[in-house]
């Protein structure tokens, strides 16, 4: 979800270290030593420095990744995903599903699963239609704000024939319905539960939630019911740092046994077996990074000004500068190797001449509005050095810019609630799918569109691949969308950045932690050689 994404990065959601990239570009893998080998083993408390803050506990609103991260553990979907970003009802997947199986009639108009046997959830409650049903109402409910709510718009009602048995009926073909079944905002969760999310999350998942403090840690101990594989570990422990120094060394100094992002200025001194005491896995991408301008606002409501911005800034500077070389530039937020990615596309080269041009061709002056306030979170330190070095850009142009550096939780509440800006910059995760990522961010009706651009052009092509009667029309379609967006660029791309999470020797199934959307993460088959 930004530091926004499927989530925001901190968000508003490559490859998973053992099977490959995930949707990436093919760099995934495993890196320095090896953890355990031979069966599991069963026991222990896992402790996880986790790099962001986890803000919401209830899964249908949670808005950010670091949220979606750390309930990935408690929650599963109806539709399982594999590693290779297939959707399947294979219970021996990578990220399997509560649907044992399903059907889809020739015009794509009724939906019918299947749910697995056997399965329950944390408060003992057995599955059952009903609590599907129950989880596609609230969803659905305006009141309760979820952030998937889209998801089901073309569902015109949910039939409960008999306890293992959902039919979806559906008002008009919408093909991304069976892909967005499997994002972790669909989880279901028993009837009734709802108005207790917030506060005491329950699901099918892994890991039972304990306790919470905000910004400090978290509990979760094993499920020992669960369906699945695993868990293996007693506990699960995370613990909030998001000082990327004070988190490498709490795992070097063996106070921690994972953390999810090694610092970008460190990858090169852990990844490829540099460091004997700390396993690695890498991938690509993480997430992509993306400008915010208020397209509702002078001069970001002019599209010349919109290109000027893109012009104005060196991508490739600052992978160097802020990334420490550890990603690359973009024209386009798809993953490098999705089949909806438009490969026609190029990122704009720094031209500061060409930028000065475009805003003298616009109904603004170059100072109109300055000084521009860019608001950038303290969350990631790189975006404060990506602004530095934007700023210095931007002078070159002629433009004053104002950088103001937020805690993570006043960013969110000013630039993506409240939307009380002009510049402002995020991550976004989770980018595979993409119907959620364009409807989403792009969409004049986005969940996520805090940057209030509106284009008619854009909406269609987004519309019509959503009903499109073929894959390949659809393909095409999203296609289009991507070439809209890269004309009137509402929100100017920066980079793909690499990952890297780390682990002591001692935890096994390393390979088995990062989900296939390359955001989330899940423990159920870790385990601690004690």
């Amino acid at each position: 979800m930004a530091g926004v994404g499927t989530t925001l990065a901190g968000c508003t959601s490559g490859g998973d270290g053992s099977d490959g990239s995930n949707g990436g570009d093919g760099g995934g893998s495993d890196d320095g030593p090896i953890g355990p080998t031979g069966e599991p083993e069963e026991g222990g408390t896992l402790i996880w420095g986790h790099s962001e803050v986890t803000q919401e506990l209830d899964i249908h609103i949670a808005q950010t990744a670091a949220s979606s991260r750390f309930l990935n553990n408690v929650h599963e979907t109806l539709v399982g995903l594999t590693s290779e970003l297939e959707i399947s009802s294979d219970p021996d997947i990578t990220r399997p599903g509560l649907a044992s199986d399903w059907s889809i009639n020739d015009d794509r108009t009724e939906y019918t699963f299947t749910l697995r046997d056997g399965v329950t959830f944390h408060d003992g409650s057995e599955l059952t239609s009903s609590d599907v049903q129950y989880t596609i109402e609230r969803i659905t409910d305006p009141d309760v704000g979820a952030r998937y709510s889209g998801v089901f718009t073309s569902v015109e009602s949910v039939e409960t024939p008999d306890d293992s048995t959902v039919v979806l009926q559906m008002s008009e073909r919408y093909n991304p319905l069976l892909r967005q079944l499997a994002f972790s905002g669909t989880a279901i969760i028993p009837e009734g539960s709802g108005p207790d999310q917030a506060s005491n999350p329950v699901g099918t998942g892994p890991f039972v939630f304990e306790s919470r403090q905000q910004g400090n840690r978290a509990e979760l101990s094993a499920f020992d019911d669960y369906w699945g594989e695993g868990p293996y570990v007693d506990a699960l422990e995370e613990r909030t740092m998001t000082d990327p120094d004070t988190r490498l060394t709490g795992l070097t100094d063996g106070d921690l046994d994972y953390i999810n992002d090694i610092p970008l200025d460190d990858m090169t001194d852990y990844v490829d077996g540099a460091n004997d005491n700390v396993q690695t896995s890498t991938w690509r991408p993480l997430a992509f990074n993306h400008m915010y301008l208020h397209n509702d606002r002078p001069p970001f409501d002019s599209v010349n000004w919109r290109r000027a911005i893109d012009f104005a800034i060196d991508k490739q500077e600052l992978v160097e500068g802020a990334l420490f070389g550890q990603g690359s530039t973009l024209a386009t937020p798809s993953f490098p190797n999705s089949p909806y990615r438009n490969e026609e596309l190029e990122p704009r080269p720094q031209d500061i001449e060409q930028a000065r041009a475009l805003i003298e061709e616009s109904e603004y002056g170059m100072n109109e509005f300055a000084p521009l306030e860019f608001k950038v979170t303290t969350n990631y330190p790189w975006h404060i050095t990506a602004a530095t070095i934007m700023e210095q850009s931007f002078s070159e142009l002629g433009l004053e810019v104002e950088i103001q550096e937020l805690q993570w939780g006043d960013w969110l509440t000013q630039v993506t609630a409240n939307m009380d800006y002009r510049m402002a910059m995020v991550n976004w995760f989770g980018g595979w799918e993409p119907a959620q990522m364009y409807r989403g961010l792009f969409h004049s009706e986005g969940s996520f569109n805090s940057f209030a651009y509106a284009s008619d052009d854009f909406d269609a092509a987004i519309e019509n691949a959503e009903s499109a009667p073929s894959e390949e029309e659809e393909v095409e379609y999203y296609r289009e969308a991507q070439r809209v967006l890269h004309e009137e660029v509402p929100s100017p791309m920066l980079w793909f950045r690499d990952g890297a999470m780390g682990a002591t020797p001692s935890v096994g199934g390393l390979d088995t932690v990062l989900a296939p959307n390359n955001t989330e993460v899940n423990f159920s088959e870790s385990w601690l050689d004690e």
